[in-house]
C-alpha cells in the first residue's frame, strides 16, 4: 500500500491576515434657515457642533486607513464650507481634515471622501471629539437670509476604518 502526501508548511499561518472595515456614523443634520439666524433674525456666519469620537485605542497596530465621508444636499441659494476638526479630551484642536468640504448652492446629493494620510492616522487615538463647523458664505447679490425661507442643508457623515489583523 502506498500513499502520496505533499509536505505541509505549517509556517503559512504566520502569513495569515484578516481585512475588515468598521463604519461609524458621525452626524445626520437637517439644517434650516433658523440654524443660521441669531435671536434677532440676523445672519450668523457659522454654526458648530461637537460629538464624541467613537474610536478606541484597542486596535492601534491594525488600523491601516481612515476615510471620512460627507454627503450633502443644499437647497439654499448660498454656498457653505464644512470643516471637520479633531479635539483632544481638553477640547483643544489637534487636527483638521483637509481639504474642507465645499457645498455649492442649490445642489442635489454630493459625496465627498477625505482620506487621512497614513502618517497622520495616529492622531485618531488622541481624538475625543469631532467638531463640525458650517460656514455660510456671503450671497452673490448681497441678499441675506430671512426667517420665512424654507431652504435646507442636509449633512450626513461617517468614518470608515480599514483594519488588517495579522498574526504576530
Amino acid at each position: 500500500m502506498q500513499s502520496c502526501i505533499k509536505d505541509i508548511d505549517f509556517n503559512q499561518i504566520d502569513d495569515a491576515s484578516i481585512h475588515t472595515t468598521y463604519l461609524a456614523t458621525l452626524i445626520h443634520l437637517n439644517l434650516t434657515v433658523s440654524n443660521f439666524l441669531n435671536e434677532f433674525n440676523e445672519e450668523i456666519i457659522f454654526t458648530k457642533d461637537l460629538i464624541q469620537a467613537p474610536i478606541s485605542d484597542d486596535s492601534r497596530a491594525s488600523l491601516e486607513k481612515i476615510e471620512f465621508t460627507v454627503v450633502t444636499e443644499n437647497t439654499f441659494d448660498r454656498n457653505f464650507i464644512l470643516s471637520v476638526i479633531f479635539y483632544d479630551e481638553s477640547s483643544q484642536a489637534i487636527y483638521e481634515l483637509t481639504p474642507e468640504v465645499n457645498i455649492p448652492k442649490n445642489t442635489s446629493e454630493l459625496t465627498t471622501i477625505i482620506e487621512i494620510p497614513e502618517e497622520d492616522i495616529h492622531v485618531i487615538y488622541n481624538t475625543k471629539y469631532f467638531g463640525f463647523t458650517m460656514i455660510l458664505l456671503p450671497s452673490e447679490d448681497d441678499s441675506v437670509l430671512t426667517i420665512n425661507e424654507t431652504s435646507t442643508l442636509e449633512i450626513q457623515s461617517f468614518v470608515k476604518l480599514f483594519f488588517n489583523y495579522k498574526n504576530i
